[in-house]
């Protein structure tokens, strides 16, 4: 094993990246003993979370940083390690940075920004504000794997600059291998004398060989997060990084803490699974976006093998019942005079709400699942129509499937083209165009609207007057799936009220969306 050329120094940046995950939250406890942690450990600069405006979706205190937060930090880290926090640069510029600064000056001694290649004059611009008020502050250029055989024409306005404390080389997508890595680092000290940084993704398990070779190269620092903790694919592990200084330099790691917290840190990954795979290892080597493929997985629509086949365009099918365009709903249901619709989710409320829903009169409403989930709860579906987004009917059993057709009114499915395994194989299959009234997402050209999408065309084109909601609690639990489905169904019902003329739509149970709420009781009672 070969010793280091020189110091490597780290910087840790676990609460910010594996906030992605938590929504910013973490017990307080656990963020002492990381603290702790980080302070008897070679780590140079911790990264807490960010700060900045406020958004519409609920992140947690590591998003909006108090100044007590900071100086909690900062009385347990070392004197000699830095305190940084991380700034979204579409969400300041010259004339507002200055605001969230003010009173953390002394507290705070590194202010970073991830900036994407064509953001890296406002970056600028943004940098020399802060250097004005007495911060060091760093740049990281995202998206290496993209321009890495083009490093002086995108690095050539940092020539000459001489106040900034770090310029960072981030590789995004985990698609850049050892020697590109090396490449890119050797031309980036032929344009910038001053400190370089490195921050590897693990998509394709190189985060800490790439590292490495940064280092060797000529890199002042890399970046790291315990047990790689990370938005998609996660990050070069910051116990690994220890690990290696403390066995090359005779560092003293401090490991039985070390271990401890680990313990802990592999709870918070049981529950959140960040880390690698197929997808990601293919989407990296092959130079497609990260974030694609976190679309693709975290909605939990498709399987890893059918995002697989998505990549490489080899699932959409053109001839079959998948390919096939279905009778429209509104055909199949005309003229019943039913013109009140519940959508059912999957959320908690449905199961306690399942007996009151059994006792509605089906002449006067129209009852569609939009998850599987919810069938369970009710002993007779006779007459209830199952939408099915993306490969859900592949949830279920082919028996169980077949028994469903029997009693259920119809299925109800998005138009071609679809991915092959998309239509069920027996009952009766009509369709709605979700697309025409929402914006849905689309994998490798096929549009994959989400549940509420299919819902809600359903009703509309079948003429509803009322919509009724229930199972639409809200995802609990953080986690950027979480986050992205509420994030989605929050953007779906904005586009619905936005309709002209959108009918009356309500929930039938509490939710964290911004529907007027009514009691599905009283609704059974009146009957």
């Amino acid at each position: 094993m070969n010793a280091l050329s020189k110091p490597a120094r780290v910087l840790d940046c676990t609460l910010r990246d594996g906030g992605y995950y938590t929504h910013w939250e973490f017990d307080r406890s656990f963020v002492n003993e990381y603290l702790d942690v980080a302070a008897r450990s070679p780590i140079h600069d911790i990264e807490l979370g960010y700060r900045g405006p406020e958004k519409d979706t609920y992140f947690g205190r590591f998003f909006y940083l108090s100044r007590e937060d900071l100086l909690n930090a900062k009385q347990r880290l070392r004197a000699d390690q830095r305190l940084a926090i991380m700034f979204n640069l579409k969400d300041v510029d010259a004339d507002s940075i200055g605001s969230y600064l003010a009173d953390i000056k002394g507290i705070v001694d590194l202010i970073r920004f991830a900036v994407a290649p064509v953001e890296i004059p406002k970056a600028l611009a943004v940098h020399k504000e802060v250097v004005q008020r007495g911060f060091a502050c760093a740049l990281n250029i995202m998206h290496l794997s993209k321009w890495h055989r083009n490093v002086e024409q995108i690095l050539s306005p940092f020539r000459n600059l001489t106040d900034l404390d770090c310029l960072g080389l981030v590789d995004s997508y985990g698609g850049c291998f050892p020697h590109e890595v090396t490449d890119a680092v050797n031309k980036t000290r032929d344009i910038f004398s001053g400190n370089i940084g490195f921050h590897g993704h693990d998509n394709a398990g190189l985060a800490f060989a790439n590292s490495l070779d940064a280092l060797e190269a000529g890199a002042h620092s890399v970046d790291a997060t315990f047990m790689g903790m990370g938005r998609g694919a996660g990050n070069l592990k910051t116990e690994l990084m220890l690990t290696y200084v403390g066995v090359v330099t005779g560092t003293e790691i401090p490991y039985f803490e070390l271990s401890h917290f680990l313990e802990n840190m592999q709870q918070l990954r049981n529950v959140y699974q960040w880390g690698t795979s197929l997808p990601y290892m293919y989407s990296s080597l092959s130079g497609q976006e990260q974030g694609k493929v976190m679309d693709w997985l975290i909605k939990d629509r498709f399987d890893p093998a059918v995002v697989m086949g998505a990549l490489q365009n080899k699932l959409v099918v053109h001839d079959g019942t998948d390919a096939q365009a279905f009778t429209p709903l509104s055909e199949f249901i005309a003229d019943t005079g039913c013109r009140r619709f519940i959508l059912i989710g999957g959320g908690d409320s449905v199961k306690e709400a399942a007996g009151a829903l059994a006792r509605l009169d089906k002449t006067d409403c129209r009852l569609l699942h939009t998850s599987l989930k919810s069938i369970d709860y009710f002993s007779s579906l006779e007459g209830h129509f199952i939408a099915l987004s993306g490969h859900e009917i592949q949830r279920i059993l082919p028996e169980k499937a077949v028994e469903l057709s029997r009693s259920i009114g119809c299925w109800v499915v998005s138009p071609p083209p679809r991915f092959t395994g998309s239509i069920p194989t027996s009952g009766l299959v009509r369709q709605v165009n979700p697309a025409a009234l929402f914006g849905v997402a689309e994998i490798a050209g096929v549009r994959v609207p989400s549940p509420l999408q299919i819902g809600l065309a359903a009703a509309l084109e079948c003429g509803a007057e009322e919509i009724l909601l229930i199972g639409f609690d809200g995802y609990p639990g953080g986690g950027e799936s979480a986050q992205a489905k509420n994030d989605e169904n929050a953007t779906t019902l904005a586009e619905f009220h936005a309709l002209p003329q959108a009918p009356k739509l309500l929930s039938l149970a509490p939710t964290q969306y911004r529907v007027p709420v009514r009691s599905l009781y009283a609704l059974a009672q009146s009957r």
